[in-house]
């Protein structure tokens, strides 16, 4: 199970977070739950996004911990001063301003397009996941589309100018 999807909630976390540290540890917290959990999932059903499910949840109940206890986060990871080639710049400045702007959406809208983009989940399954309905799930995915094109519309036009 673990080595089946691990990737998947990696990717999911690491959306989220935008950490790799915190998200190691919520994807292993990840596995853990649904160890400890395993006699709930119901056998025919979506292991994805079951564990998906539980990944969100983990990630929900850390962040309300870290609100309670007013815990920041820890700065961010050395960037190594190696040059590397022109084409590998330009790859890293759009990822940057992918990350920037996948930032400036709201966790849910930021959950609900990464599950339909990267995990290639319907709606139904997305909603059962993020614990909202299959209308505002499809409502988030439009809220997402809308706002990553208008920002990365603006950051175009920014460097034509």
């Amino acid at each position: 199970m673990v080595e089946a999807h691990w990737t998947a909630v990696y990717r999911l976390v690491y959306s989220l977070t935008g950490s790799p540290h915190d998200t190691e540890d919520i994807t292993q917290e990840t596995f853990l739950r649904a160890i400890r959990r395993w006699d709930t999932f119901k056998a025919g059903t979506n292991l994805r996004a079951w564990l998906l499910r539980i990944a969100t949840n983990a990630f929900f109940d850390i962040k309300r911990k870290k609100q309670t206890l007013k815990i920041g986060p820890l700065t961010e990871d050395v960037v190594s001063e190696e040059k590397s080639a022109e084409s590998e710049l330009d790859v890293a400045e759009q990822s940057k301003l992918i990350r920037v702007a996948m930032q400036e959406l709201t966790e849910l809208t930021r959950l609900v397009f990464h599950l339909r983009v990267t995990e290639d989940l319907s709606f139904k399954e997305i909603a059962g996941i993020a614990g909202v309905t299959e209308v505002a799930a499809r409502q988030h995915m439009h809220q997402a589309r809308s706002k990553l094109l208008k920002r990365l519309g603006e950051s175009a036009a920014e460097g034509n100018s």
